[in-house]
């Protein structure tokens, strides 16, 4: 018989690309029948054999919220629950308590909870916000019946809270399938370069920005293009930019909002090099990024702020180079070490590209992913 498997996120949209096109995408290919509902939007269809039950949750109250996503279940009736916050975790309880106790929930952590919520506070808020949830976390954390956790740095976290729970790190690795490689030569001058992601301050956008506009005036006979996949948070946000650009007419910009994750090859392809910026905050400090895999298998260099997480990941940074976030100078230095020297830019994204073959790949995380739930279901049934 057909498992049935609801992924529940309250914090992501419903085709992200982990919940749909990784997790959601190997349970359906390996016969799983595979739900998604986020309450980040509204989104009733079928893609590629997975269903969309979601809702907009934006004006419900948590209690609201959670009665939601528990309705949502118990009319699909899963054998397997992956929550991916700490809130849908209370559902899914609900439902295994009252409708479903030979149901397993399992909780994928990939952010910092609750950083990511009550560092966006200030002064006496952020502390009492940080100190509640924190609790709430030990709480939901220990209703669920195994943790699948996105990176080593955040799984010491849940070896404190939740010591007796069972854990496996399943990393954020691309599928390879979405990536092909083509290094062909190409005569080009210019410089293509790409930024993907927030475009806010934190995330390093106007610095790059900045960054930009300095070096086509350090070089103003090159041609440069700057390709930018992403959202805006705040429209004040977005005006900055479009100031920036009606000042920097001589910058090529091909910007495009959002995109699928299986959209990004065609996009993206052609960038020369990528480049993130991102603040040395602690999220950012101790949080693996995602993107930096994605830029490796198209096979071109990096450049990225110099985190803790990166320096203790990567033994050896061959792929491109880690720069201070803030400082300008070095970062143009690191641009203009790929403009000056156009082989590298082809060596080190061969080294990248290499790596992620036969390394950091989405198929051997899809491996333990499956054998986990597995071992999961096999040992909690035995017990």
């Amino acid at each position: 018989m057909q498992k049935k498997v609801v992924i529940l996120s309250s914090g992501h949209p419903p085709k992200d690309e982990r919940i749909f096109s990784k997790i959601g995408f190997s349970l359906n290919t390996h016969g799983y029948s595979v739900v998604i509902c986020a309450s980040t939007e509204e989104l009733q269809v079928c893609d590629n054999s997975i269903l969309f039950d979601c809702f907009d949750g934006e004006k419900l109250t948590k209690r609201e919220k959670i009665n939601k996503f528990f309705s949502i279940l118990s009319s699909h009736l899963p054998d397997i629950i992956i929550s991916c916050e700490p809130v849908t975790i209370l559902a899914g309880h609900r439902y295994k308590k009252n409708i479903h106790p030979q149901c397993f929930i399992f909780s994928d952590i990939t952010e910092w909870y609750p950083e990511n919520v009550a560092f966006k506070f200030n002064g006496l808020k952020k502390w009492l916000t940080y100190f509640f949830m924190y609790l709430f976390n030990i709480y939901a954390t220990n209703l669920a019946d195994a943790l699948i956790i996105g990176e080593e740095l955040k799984k010491r976290r849940y070896d404190l809270i939740a010591p007796f729970k069972k854990k496996e790190i399943i990393s954020y690795f691309p599928r390879l399938d979405l990536f092909p490689f083509n290094q062909d030569e190409k005569e080009n001058e210019g410089l293509n370069l790409g930024f993907t992601g927030t475009l806010n301050k934190s995330r390093g956008f106007f610095q790059f920005l900045n960054c930009a506009t300095l070096l086509k005036q350090n070089h103003s006979e090159l041609n440069l293009k700057l390709t930018i996949v992403g959202k805006f948070l705040f429209e004040i946000e977005k005006q900055f930019f479009e100031k920036w650009k009606s000042e920097n007419t001589n910058i090529s910009v091909d910007f495009s909002n959002w995109l699928p994750y299986e959209k990004l090859y065609d996009k993206l392809s052609q960038v020369d090099l990528f480049i993130d910026l991102r603040e040395l905050n602690f999220v950012y400090h101790h949080s693996l990024p995602i993107k930096i895999f994605e830029y490796m298998a198209f096979g071109k260099p990096v450049i990225y702020s110099n985190s803790k997480s990166l320096q203790l990941f990567f033994n050896q940074f061959q792929f491109g180079k880690l720069v201070d976030p803030s400082n300008t100078l070095e970062i143009i230095t690191a641009i203009e070490f790929y403009l000056n020297n156009r082989c590298e830019i082809r060596r080190n994204g061969s080294i990248g590209r290499q790596l992620i073959e036969t390394k950091y790949q989405w198929n051997y995380c899809e491996a333990k992913l499956l054998r986990f739930i597995e071992k999961v279901e096999h040992e909690v049934s035995s017990s």
